[in-house]
């Protein structure tokens, strides 16, 4: 027998996972903020490699710990709507960015789902011990 998605815990996961993005993004504005000052477009935008990682690493983040409290939080089994949350978050955020296209959705969405997913299993895993 096949599980029904639970839309309300999408919806619920959408908005947190865009939540906690916005705030990986202050964190990390906070943190490279020295280095943004002059900054006028985002073509004037030079990280290292190590900035590079610590953004990817955050924001990365952000998808998980949002698939986690989707999963803890949700009544019976939620895994795939995280993971799905965090896909529709991505693409709200890059049609609102008017960088919505198929490519940058597949690229952009991959991690944050996979992410999504891994945090809506380790959710569930913790919430079963409890």
């Amino acid at each position: 027998m096949t599980e029904r998605l639970d839309w309300k815990w999408i919806g619920i996961g959408v908005v947190t996972m865009i939540v906690l993005n916005l705030l990986a993004a202050l964190i990390l504005g906070l943190i490279l903020s020295p280095q943004l000052r002059s900054v006028t477009s985002p073509e004037e935008i030079t990280l290292t490699n190590a900035q590079m990682w610590l953004a990817l690493l955050i924001n990365v983040l952000s998808f998980l710990i949002g698939g986690f409290i989707v999963g803890i939080k949700s009544g019976g089994r939620t895994i795939i709507e995280p993971g799905l949350s965090a896909l529709a978050a991505v693409l709200i955020v890059l049609a609102l960015s008017r960088q919505l296209s198929l490519t940058n959705l597949l690229i952009g969405g991959l991690i944050p789902f996979a992410a999504g997913v891994l945090g809506g299993w380790l959710g569930e895993q913790r919430q079963s011990s409890a």
